[in-house]
């Protein structure tokens, strides 16, 4: 689609009314800042338990490489191989919160005859000042227009904040149930090197 079509006539949103009052406007409005807020709030978590877990592995690493026998001869690689799949497994997901989505979904989802936001930056990011100010002033001529854009909007954030959440609550289940793992076989191991 040509970002700089001219907006349809009314007639063709006609078919997708959106008449908020100012309240439901002012709704939306906080919503989208809470969703915002909340997004930033999985994206810090997100980097918390990535910096957690290369941290982890930067200090497991040399300790085991550097007592190789010590590992093999007290059967401490098994607990050692639980802590490095929960540490690459955590890392993994985690990083899929942090990945930015592809633009493309976003505008090939809008209904028929309905321009691309001149609110969202991937639709703008290719544009010049002039070209943006010029789409600006045509997309946003017809109120029922960006109402629906502000609808939609709020839409995208907070699917793409729910996938945020949901992968976070994977990460850390993944971490929770790998660390208890590692303490089990580690407790395990030096029981039994303790009972021989």
């Amino acid at each position: 689609m040509n970002f700089m079509e001219l907006p349809p006539e009314p007639a063709q949103t006609a078919s997708l009314p959106l008449d908020f009052s100012k309240e439901t406007v002012n709704v939306i409005r906080t919503t989208l800042r809470n969703y915002i807020e909340l997004t930033s709030i999985a994206d810090n978590k997100a980097n918390v338990l990535l910096s957690l877990n290369a941290v982890m592995i930067a200090f497991v690493v040399p300790l085991a490489i550097s007592n190789l026998e010590v590992i093999f001869a007290y059967t401490l690689f098994v607990p050692l191989f639980f802590l490095a799949v929960t540490c690459f497994a955590t890392i993994y997901v985690t990083t899929m919160v942090l990945v930015p989505k592809g633009f493309e979904e976003f505008n090939d989802e809008l209904p028929p005859g309905m321009p691309p936001s001149p609110f969202f930056f991937g639709t703008i990011q290719d544009m010049t000042l002039e070209e943006y100010f010029a789409y600006l002033h045509r997309a946003t001529q017809d109120k029922h227009t960006v109402r629906h854009h502000l609808s939609l909007d709020l839409f995208y954030i907070g699917r793409r904040l729910g996938e945020k959440m949901t992968l976070m609550r994977r990460s850390f289940l993944i971490f929770r149930l790998g660390i208890f793992l590692t303490l089990l076989a580690t407790g395990m191991v030096l029981l039994l090197n303790y009972l021989q």
